[in-house]
């Protein structure tokens, strides 16, 4: 396993276990955040409340599929699955089980991750959970 493929797998669990501490091992206090909603945003801070929201509606399990990297690149594929236990992107809660696959890229400086970018099959979710959000 390569320190690429440790940081993934390790900053993925600490966020699945709810120990939104750790994540400081992996991601720089100003991290750019660009997230699958559209929305770019900095800071460890942040990346914490997103984890804190996204567990209460879903506690979720992430598996690391791939990690591909090129010197301070890095590129996962990741399957998420879980039951949707709370309100959630628009959706309301105990909406159900769902799987979707995710991709995350990580520009990395300094061993931790400066930047990172998240793409989520959001289409996937939103079937798998009961239809789309209203507007």
């Amino acid at each position: 396993m390569t320190d690429s493929d440790s940081l993934v797998r390790d900053y993925m669990a600490s966020g699945d276990s709810g120990d939104l501490n750790r994540l400081g091992r992996y991601l720089h206090d100003d991290v750019i955040l660009h997230d699958p909603n559209g929305q770019t945003g900095s800071g460890l801070d942040r990346e914490k409340e997103t984890w804190r929201t996204a567990r209460a509606a879903m506690p979720d399990r992430h598996v690391v599929k791939e990690v591909v990297s090129a010197g301070s690149f890095v590129a996962a594929r990741i399957t998420v699955s879980g039951t949707l236990r709370g309100a959630f992107a628009g959706v309301s809660a105990d909406a159900g089980a769902f799987e979707v696959d995710q991709a995350v890229f990580m520009h990395l400086s300094g061993g931790k991750v400066q930047e990172m970018w998240t793409i989520v099959d959001t289409g996937g979710f939103y079937r798998q959970v009961g239809g789309y959000p209203e507007r």
